[in-house]
């Protein structure tokens, strides 16, 4: 964990008033934050659906616990990598916590904190997808944002579980007829008018922005959560801590999470205040999070799946997760020890 002294008063006081946010974050992002008499842990997580899950951290009444970073999706393993990462804390994808702290020597796993954002949309006279008929994408073209990730493991896996084989194209492959094919894209090119793809995997808040641009040209077809083994989701999204942060602080901080996820689903919580509270946390000065105010429904944030569930009642679930999309990841991402779950 990470102490900070007083040394000179606060500079500057930034105050967002339609959520009662204050924060500060000195040139170029570093933290700035320090208490008085006590320490302060350095919280890090993704933009996006995860963000949402700290987004009530920014309130004042935690600025004396906690800095809590938004940072860019694809930087987030940064913050707990070497002798002296800068996350106390992390939200992070489970494979890559598993991937690098799956040891627990250095970090813990204590609790998932979303469970899959991932939805199929199909273009117009496609068909809606549901494990009874998930056959039907046999000989179809899948676009895949991030294919080589959790979206692209997750629908993968699914695929797996139901005895479908896949075929991923590579360098310009043509389709194949007995198999699902698999195409990497990026966010721009799942639109109605890619002819080499007849559905797509999307992950909200995305997936409703295409939807509400495209005039519903692109729909919702499938919920890779209810495709899942189980119907319920899987473990996403991951908290881990420092090994050095203490059992009344990881209480501490699980109490927090559990008020913000109240605090986004509350009825008198605007779409406003909520992106206002995840841009005030960005960790880059001038930078703003890709959420939206304007596309930021209460459906849109049930379709995060938000829910802190602890390392003792998921364990299970990212081990069987784990094993499941090792058997179709290109390399293992490895198994976590025991040792690693927090509290088990």
């Amino acid at each position: 964990m990470k102490k900070f002294t007083v040394a000179v008063a606060l500079a500057l006081l930034c105050t967002f008033g339609s959520a009662g946010i204050s924060a500060c974050k000195e040139e170029g992002g570093t933290p700035q934050d320090t208490t008085a008499d006590g320490d302060i842990l350095n919280v890090f997580a993704p933009d996006g659906a995860p963000a949402l899950s700290v987004a009530g951290l920014s309130d004042a009444s935690y600025r004396d616990r906690y800095d809590v970073n938004i940072v860019d999706a694809e930087t987030i393993q940064t913050y707990v990598v070497g002798d002296d990462a800068q996350a106390d804390i992390a939200v992070l994808p489970v494979n890559a916590a598993v991937k690098l702290l799956g040891t627990g020597e250095n970090y813990k796993l204590f609790g998932t904190v979303t469970h899959g954002n991932l939805y199929l949309m199909k273009k117009q006279g496609g068909t809606d997808i549901t494990s009874e008929n998930l056959n039907t994408l046999i000989g179809k073209t899948v676009g895949v944002i991030n294919l080589a990730n959790v979206p692209g493991l997750t629908f993968k896996a699914i695929l797996s579980d139901s005895g479908l084989a896949f075929n991923e194209l590579r360098d310009g492959a043509s389709p194949s007829a007995d198999k699902v094919n698999l195409l990497a894209i990026d966010a721009a090119q799942a639109v109605p008018s890619n002819t080499q793809c007849d559905y797509f995997v999307v992950p909200e808040p995305a997936a409703t922005t295409k939807f509400n641009a495209t005039g519903g040209k692109l729909s919702f077809a499938g919920d890779l959560q209810q495709l899942y083994a189980g119907g319920e989701g899987y473990p996403q999204a991951v908290a881990v801590a420092k090994t050095d942060v203490t059992a009344d602080e990881i209480d501490d901080f699980i109490d927090a999470l559990n008020s913000s996820e109240e605090w986004i689903k509350g009825q008198n919580t605007s779409s406003e205040s909520i992106v206002a509270a995840v841009n005030s946390m960005m960790y880059k000065q001038g930078a703003v999070s890709t959420l939206r105010a304007d596309n930021l429904t209460e459906g849109v944030i049930e379709n995060c799946a938000i829910d802190f569930v602890p390392a003792s009642e998921c364990m299970s679930e990212i081990l069987a997760y784990m094993q499941k999309i090792n058997a179709v990841a290109a390399q293992s991402f490895g198994t976590p020890s025991d040792a690693f779950f927090y509290g088990v």
